[in-house]
């Protein structure tokens, strides 16, 4: 019987980009959080579970991949995203936290892509 493969890079995927989403539309959530309910959306507790979800998930997908396709854009990709939110993180002006944040989000999910099409590509890599 045949089961079906649970793949990290997708939901690595499905993560960073709902962390990217999460960071342009934080400054909207607290305009209107009050009045839509959405307030606990912004609370930073939030926002680091998400980072450190993300954080995991690229380790446990993209390292032991890297040993089968031997591509290291994809960790410097990956890399990349994560220093941009790190980044983000420390600068007090809104709009560079935003555009940081998004920023790091989106590589961090192209990240995922590129390993899962690198894999898809040698299919010698399994399905974590």
């Amino acid at each position: 019987m045949l089961r079906p493969r649970f793949n990290l890079d997708i939901l690595g995927m499905i993560l960073s980009l709902a962390c990217a989403i999460h960071c342009a539309l934080a400054p909207i959530i607290l305009m209107f959080g009050a009045f839509t309910g959405l307030h606990f959306l912004t609370d930073p507790t939030i926002e680091h579970t998400v980072i450190l979800g993300s954080m995991v998930i690229a380790g446990a997908s993209l390292i032991p991949h890297y040993f089968h396709h031997r591509r290291k854009e994809v960790l410097i990709v990956a890399s990349t995203g994560f220093a941009l939110i790190f980044i983000g993180h420390s600068f007090g002006l809104a709009w560079l936290h935003a555009l940081l944040m998004v920023s790091g989000g989106s590589a961090i999910a192209f990240s995922h892509l590129l390993n899962w099409r690198y894999c898809k590509k040698i299919k010698s890599c399994t399905s974590s």
